[in-house]
């Protein structure tokens, strides 16, 4: 009795540990198919705040982009938005998107707050199918992605990034 019973339980750690050995694998070959989707900006859809759909054929061509993945109550967004209103000048040739998961009422509210509004180099997008992360590879906020003039990556940032850091990923590029 004592026997099958051992038998029972070696068997059963044997599948949790396949188990857990595929998940692994699954979950890095997920993460590198991500990273390499991301080279280049890939095939978006996003709502603008006035519900029209914007994708990736809508971006200005030959213009550095940065996509910035945010949530409006979160104090590292916040400092970030400031951050890049106080430096509005430095970023001429740079276009912005904002893409928040949130209504697009308070999207709109933090637009305005910083003084990002009607900006022609800045947009701000409702992911209104939340697709942003799994797209993006976005775990975390905030999160940024920069990417060059042809559409490139330069730089994949997790957690706050002030301009200051966001001009020197551009200016090292170059």
């Amino acid at each position: 009795m004592k026997s099958v019973f051992k038998k029972a339980v070696a068997i059963l750690l044997l599948v949790l540990l396949a188990y857990l050995v595929y998940s692994v694998v699954i979950g890095i070959q997920e993460k590198n198919q991500i990273a390499k989707q991301l080279q280049t900006i890939p095939e978006f859809e996003f709502l603008t705040l006035e519900q029209q759909p914007f994708t990736k054929a809508d971006l200005k061509p030959e213009k550095n982009t940065i996509f910035i993945y945010f949530n409006t109550e979160c104090d590292f967004c916040q400092h970030e938005a400031q951050s890049i209103s106080d430096n509005l000048e430095s970023f001429k040739e740079v276009q912005f998107m904002f893409v928040s998961t949130e209504p697009i009422n308070t999207i709109r509210q933090f637009s305005e707050q910083y003084n990002l509004n009607n900006k022609q180099n800045i947009t701000f997008l409702y992911d209104n199918l939340n697709t942003f992360s799994s797209r993006f590879g976005a775990a975390s906020i905030p999160f940024i992605l920069i990417y060059d003039n042809e559409q490139k990556l330069i730089k994949k940032h997790k957690g706050q990034l002030n301009a200051k850091g966001i001009l020197r990923a551009l200016q090292y590029n170059e």
